[in-house]
Order: structure tokens, then sequence, then C-alpha cells
């Protein structure tokens, strides 16, 4: 113990700095094991929601999609889940023609039944004249 008294009174600078050096090695060590322990922590968390992902694909097939696949109409929806089109069925495409004079583009008058008032310039006076239509009838 006389010992101990003597180097703490002898060099208490040293003694100081000697603990702070130490202090600071310790709180690196512990960044160290909390920042493990979170990444720890987190890809605990991301493996338990994979799984449950899994699980919850696993139970699809399972229960939907092994019975959608053996029910008659499987070859009628895969196609069309594939963009197939059956034997009789077509794909209709809808232009617009545009009238054109050979001398550019010509002012041709539309006959306009609707007045200004039943024309719709926004979202809400769509909804409003939808809803106007609806109850109106």
């Amino acid at each position: 113990m006389e010992k101990l008294r003597y180097y703490l009174r002898r060099y208490p600078n040293h003694i100081k700095y000697g603990l702070i050096v130490v202090d600071i090695f310790a709180m690196i060590i512990a960044i160290r094991v909390y920042v493990n322990y979170l990444a720890i922590e987190t890809t605990i968390q991301n493996t338990v929601i994979q799984r449950e992902s899994k699980m919850a694909e696993l139970a699809f097939t399972e229960n939907f999609l092994i019975h959608y696949e053996k029910s008659d109409f499987a070859r009628y929806f895969l196609q069309h889940e594939n963009n197939m089109l059956l034997p009789d069925e077509y794909v209709i495409k809808f232009v617009e023609n545009a009238q054109k004079s050979s001398t550019g583009t010509q002012n041709t008058t539309i006959p306009q039944n609707n007045t200004d008032a039943n024309l719709v310039t926004s979202p809400q006076a769509s909804w409003l004249k939808f809803l106007g239509d609806k109850i109106s009838q």
C-alpha cells in the first residue's frame, strides 16, 4: 500500500494520462460491442421477416396455387396471364382518324349539344356532374 501511495504522489500526471488512454480503449471496445450487437439484432429481424415471407409464399402455393393449376380452367387462366390469345379471341385496336386536308389542318365546326354549364373543366366539376346525374336518375 505504501508503494501505491508513493507512485500516486510521485507520478500523478503519468497515472492520469495512462488512465485516460485505458478509458479511451475501453470506450472503443464498448462501442464495437454495441455495434456488433445491433448488427446481430437487425440480422435476426431480417431473417425472421424473410422466414415469414417464405412461409406465406409456401402457404399460398400449397393452399391456392396447386389447386389453381390442377383446375380445369388452369390452361385458360395461364394463357391470359401470359398474354396469349385463345383461337377465337382477337385484339381490337382503336385508332382515331384525323381529318387532314392536303393544304394543312382545316378548321371544322363540330356541333355541340352541351352548353357551357355542362362542360367539365376540373376533377371537382366532373365529380359534381356525376353526382348530379346519379341523383337526378
